[in-house]
């Protein structure tokens, strides 16, 4: 079986690589399935293969929200319909300020004419016609991150880290002092979104000091994401891959 998770950046492919790797086993493959070698066209872009046995996965930041439809029909769609790719499609949005009936209703449009439904935290059965005429079925799967509230990935790694009480000091005092910083740094922390990628950066700077000036992907696989029951909750569904 093959799997798609379609995430809109690099940072949350970076995050569930590693999750889905300690909860399910999913291990980096360096070789993809023959006939569906995916190349990123952006320096944006992150697109790399899992393995558990014989199934594959793969896992796509596609550089932004806005650029999911359109990475779906240039890069998705053609193999979807020539050689029924994928069984299964996974669909990761930031909430931001948006209802959860908002973004079902956005993402059920954006896959057309192989995905015509999506569902928050629930598995939906869809079927197309592939270049031959045949009927296909594909599941899909959108998981609205956090889960519980508005917000965004950095949200969701935030309450993670915070399920330590000793840990969950520093998450809030570090929010503290990012608020205290609008006004002196309204350049660089302009909106709610980079106010939490600043919340989540200090909070890193404050725990791991040594590693302030490392890569992203090595700051995430630093924290035992796997013991977190918030990111457990959130993504319990992809177990199921």
């Amino acid at each position: 079986m093959r799997s798609i998770i379609l995430c809109e950046g690099s940072t949350d492919a970076i995050l569930l690589s590693y999750y889905l790797n300690k909860v399910s086993g999913w291990e980096f493959c360096r070789k993809a399935p023959e006939h569906l070698d995916i190349k990123q066209s952006e320096f944006d872009q992150t697109i790399n293969w899992y393995k558990r046995d014989d199934d594959r996965l793969l896992i796509c930041g596609v550089g932004g929200k806005d650029k999911m439809s359109s990475f779906f029909k240039e890069k998705i769609l053609s193999p979807m319909v020539k050689a029924d790719a994928f069984s299964k499609i996974v669909l990761m949005l930031d909430r931001d300020d948006k209802s959860i009936e908002s973004i079902e209703a956005h993402a059920s449009h954006l896959f057309k004419p192989i995905v015509t439904e999506f569902k928050n935290n629930s598995w939906i059965d869809n079927t197309y016609v592939d270049a031959f005429g045949i009927r296909k079925s594909v599941s899909s799967l959108l998981i609205a991150i956090p889960t519980e509230h508005q917000g965004a990935l950095e949200t969701l790694m935030l309450e993670a880290i915070a399920e330590d009480p000793y840990d969950a000091a520093i998450v809030k005092e570090a929010g503290v002092f990012v608020d205290k910083m609008l006004k002196n740094a309204s350049r660089y922390i302009p909106n709610r979104r980079m106010r939490l990628k600043a919340h989540l950066g200090v909070t890193w700077a404050v725990q791991y000091p040594e590693k302030v000036f490392k890569l992203i992907d090595e700051q995430i696989r630093s924290v035992s994401w796997e013991k977190s029951e918030v990111l457990r909750e959130c993504f319990r569904q992809l177990e199921s891959l």
